[in-house]
């Protein structure tokens, strides 16, 4: 559909509504709550013009059809709604009995579920003044990715240490077990605040602060001697010191030059639940011509999941840091003073 502004949800309604057998629109509408009628019907009377152009309402149905059929999504369940599911299903007093039963369950699956909840550097900090064989069986009952993180926060002795005896481990008593779980979650809770950025991450973005303030030999440097060493880390601290929000920031040839690289199909998903920063910055450089099929595609497209979104963004942004690291253009730093 033409235009920039979005068609309203009750004119879609509308116009889906308008499409259909008399009998059949009767039908849905019965199915609707009586303040969501009032608004379709009143769209009705004052459809969107662009509804009415060739092949609107067929793109429509397409909209709606991917949406029904695409990715769904699954809304965490806590106790409480839990326990509301069950009671309208078997009544309360078979609820609580059915809802007991699964937590006993639960903590003898996963003693350590309490403690799932902090961070790697949290768990990390408990942990490392405990015994390696009780790091090791805490460890062992995490998710593998979560342990991974936080044995980087071990001295390299230990966390060898730490991983030989997981490798050996044999299943303790069930009530050791969940006194060690008691025991460990305790200490996170006890735990008094960190002071400062301890953090990986957050250190890691203090890094990144530092370097997009000095010499370009300085940051190069230190990317390449961490790159040596630990890859990953150096990715990570590239994507801190240029990110996805940091093109707002970017002067108006530099950034008709990167946008010269994308298509616009590519630019129309990125630009999909875009802070307003972002989005004016890059549609106020297109031509009006490339503005309007962005946003025809962006509108065709539809809901995506947020994996594409985040796919079509990082293609752009591997574009931009290889122009950075080709020394074409240079990030606003901060403190620089912007003269004309």
């Amino acid at each position: 559909m033409s235009g920039s502004d979005p068609v309203r949800g009750h004119h879609r309604v509308a116009a889906i509504l308008l499409s259909l057998d008399p009998a059949e629109a009767t039908a849905i509408l019965r199915n609707m709550k009586l303040d969501v009628v009032e608004a379709v019907a009143n769209a009705m009377l004052e459809l969107d013009p662009r509804l009415t152009e060739a092949g609107a309402v067929d793109r429509l149905y397409g909209d709606l059809a991917r949406q029904i059929n695409g990715p769904k999504t699954v809304h965490p369940c806590s106790s409480k709604d839990l326990e509301h599911l069950l009671s309208q299903s078997f009544g309360a007093e078979r609820s609580r009995t059915v809802l007991h039963d699964i937590q006993e369950r639960r903590r003898r699956e996963r003693p350590f579920s309490a403690v799932e909840a902090y961070t790697p550097f949290e768990i990390a900090r408990v942990l490392r003044t405990e015994s390696p064989a009780v790091a090791a069986l805490v460890l062992a009952h995490l998710d593998p990715s979560q342990s991974a993180e936080i044995l980087r926060s071990f001295e390299s002795e230990a966390a060898v240490e730490v991983v030989r005896r997981m490798a050996t481990l044999e299943p303790p008593n069930p009530a050791i077990l969940e006194a060690i779980a008691l025991d460990v979650h305790s200490q996170l809770e006890e735990a008094p605040a960190i002071v400062g950025d301890s953090d990986p991450s957050r250190r890691l973005k203090q890094v990144a602060l530092l370097l997009n303030n000095a010499p370009t030999e300085i940051e190069k440097n230190v990317i390449e001697s961490l790159a040596e060493e630990d890859v990953a880390m150096a990715d990570e601290l590239r994507e801190y010191m240029f990110t996805w929000e940091d093109i707002a920031t970017i002067d108006k040839r530099t950034m008709q030059k990167i946008l010269g690289t994308v298509d616009t199909k590519t630019l129309s998903i990125a630009l999909k639940a875009c802070s307003t920063e972002v989005e004016e910055n890059v549609l106020g450089n297109l031509s009006s011509r490339v503005r309007d099929m962005v946003a025809e595609e962006r509108e065709l497209a539809g809901a995506m999941p947020i994996s594409e979104v985040k796919a079509a963004r990082n293609e752009i942004m591997t574009n931009i840091r290889a122009m950075i690291e080709a020394g074409e253009f240079r990030p606003n730093r901060g403190g620089d003073e912007l003269v004309s």
